[in-house]
């Protein structure tokens, strides 16, 4: 696990943006039933029987919704505090809500334990803190989810997180050494592309410019100024790195801690793993762009880890890598972003 695992604590009410708004939480069939059925104040027990909708797709495992109330906020919760949680404990709250932003996974024999970079809690950590060391310590936690691969593929998944890391190049031709290691002949095809790759960019972004509120709210201006005048790319590009000298090793952190979430490369067995360099170089020129924009509206901290916040809900909680497969023609480009 990374290093900064076992001391992660939720922000709750001092969180900018909630994982408690405006995300659609499954609840599984069991967790609804305890939930509903549980022994509590009326004001709770009202808020519960208030507070599940049914999915287009019922299923065990996600059987309700939790709704949003008007200001599209979780019902169960006040000013970021959850009432189940202060009234009824941790054990009554549903696995996603125990857990976020933490996965536990079980990689042949190994457990593997990690954060999610959609979390500012989790950002706010990678950026002040100048490591991504990792530790073994022991869990009460059961991994939810198991993922079979050959025995010596666990020591690629560590090599690539070491390549990464590399400070004696660039953080590009860091990914660069990963990618032609996965799939060395189709990268370098991609990468000898002529397509621009700041269009290009601007042309996923607003493929996926509706994936969530947040992101829309920051991506959607950054896409207006660039196609009115891609040149200012560029020019924000410079300011970027000038008043933040530190971003190549802040992304260096941010990029592994994803790498570990995903399960770098064996992200998704849709598609053939030497495929899931493409996701890897489309997170990456994602990150400059997004940053570099964001940077120009609002010049501050706050607003770069919600950029990058919004951005790994994007990553780590959608089919993002199988996406990048389908709809990025050459994606190796955006290392040149």
């Amino acid at each position: 696990m990374p290093a900064y695992y076992p001391h992660f604590h939720c922000k709750m009410d001092k969180c900018r943006h909630s994982c408690c708004s405006s995300w659609k939480i499954p609840v599984s069939r069991s967790e609804y039933l305890a939930l509903i059925n549980m022994e509590c104040s009326d004001e709770l027990y009202g808020r519960v029987q208030r507070a599940f909708e049914e999915p287009d797709l019922v299923t065990e495992e996600c059987y309700r919704y939790i709704c949003f109330n008007w200001l599209g906020q979780c019902p169960l919760q006040d000013r970021g505090l959850c009432n189940v949680h202060r009234e009824k404990g941790e054990d009554f709250l549903p696995k996603i809500c125990r857990l976020y932003p933490r996965s536990l996974k079980r990689i042949n024999g190994y457990n593997v334990a990690s954060c999610s970079g959609s979390c500012e809690a989790v950002l706010e950590y990678l950026y002040d803190h100048d490591e991504m060391s990792i530790i073994a310590r022991e869990l009460k936690e059961v991994p939810e989810m198991t993922y079979t691969i050959e025995e010596k593929e666990i020591g690629q998944i560590v090599l690539f997180q070491k390549i990464v890391q590399d400070r004696s190049t660039t953080l590009a031709q860091s990914i660069e050494a990963v990618c032609r290691i996965v799939n060395e002949k189709q990268f370098a095809e991609d990468l000898a592309s002529l397509e621009d790759p700041i269009e290009a960019m601007i042309g996923l972004l607003k493929r996926f410019l509706h994936t969530n509120a947040q992101f829309e709210e920051i991506v959607a201006p950054i896409i207006e100024r660039y196609t009115q005048e891609i040149e200012l790319y560029q020019k924000d590009v410079q300011q970027f790195e000038t008043d933040c000298p530190s971003w190549m090793s802040f992304f260096e952190r941010v990029i592994n801690n994803s790498m570990i979430y995903e399960n770098f490369p064996f992200v998704d067995q849709r598609f053939d793993r030497t495929d899931s360099y493409k996701g890897l170089c489309v997170c990456y020129g994602m990150m400059r762009m997004i940053c570099a924009g964001s940077y120009h509206f609002h010049p501050n901290t706050e607003h770069l880890i919600d950029a990058l916040a919004a951005l790994f809900h994007l990553i780590d909680h959608t089919a993002f890598y199988y996406n990048i497969h389908v709809l990025a023609e050459h994606p190796a480009i955006m290392l040149k972003l």
